[in-house]
């Protein structure tokens, strides 16, 4: 094999650095603008949605109840920041009826509202940001046997645990649900504000 000349190591050696140069060069403008697009992009975003609830900003209560015919009942819950910084929760909840000895009961784990809620709460959830002692409220919709129910009583279950979404520890609540079939859960932030 034939060694390259010296002329020829420099002639190969600059051609290189140019290539170099010249991919770094690239490299930099491209980057500029796309800094400063990311940068901008992080900023407008910190300012629109904050961090995700964690377990230890929440608490959840019971607000009311509705009975209808046919046996249909829904209940509002609310999550409440008890933090001093706004969070954001975004999903269905997860919601469980339990049994005496705290297991999940048969049938007891809401599904995501696709058959009971209006046309409105079907659209799916979207992110809600609750600031510091604010809430985000959700509904339950179960049926409890009304009129014209045949059969054995339901059921009664005295005790549920609430899951936020993305968070993993639930809060477990006193609530006496007669489950007599279905069991939905709304997104968070339903019902939305008029």
């Amino acid at each position: 094999m034939k060694e390259a000349s010296p002329g020829q190591l420099g002639n190969v050696r600059m051609l290189s650095a140019f290539f170099a140069l010249t991919m770094l060069l690239i490299l930099v403008v491209s980057t500029r603008g796309t800094s400063a697009q990311a940068r901008q992009g992080f900023a407008l975003a910190g300012n629109l949605v904050s961090a995700r609830c964690s377990d230890n900003q929440l608490s959840v209560r019971h607000v009311t109840e509705d009975a209808a015919m046919g046996g249909v009942r829904t209940i509002d819950y609310a999550f409440t920041n008890t933090s001093s910084s706004p969070c954001t929760l975004s999903g269905y909840p997860r919601f469980e009826v339990l049994s005496r000895s705290g297991r999940l009961a048969r049938h007891g784990r809401a599904s995501r509202g696709l058959n009971m809620l209006d046309e409105e709460a079907k659209k799916g959830p979207h992110p809600v940001t609750i600031e510091p002692g604010k809430t985000a409220m959700f509904q339950v919709y179960y049926n409890a046997g009304g009129a014209g129910y045949m059969g054995k009583p339901c059921p009664i279950y005295r005790k549920v645990r609430i899951t936020a979404p993305g968070a993993r520890r639930g809060f477990v609540l006193r609530e006496e649900i007669q489950l007599c079939g279905r069991l939905e859960v709304s997104p968070v932030g339903w019902p939305r504000a008029e």
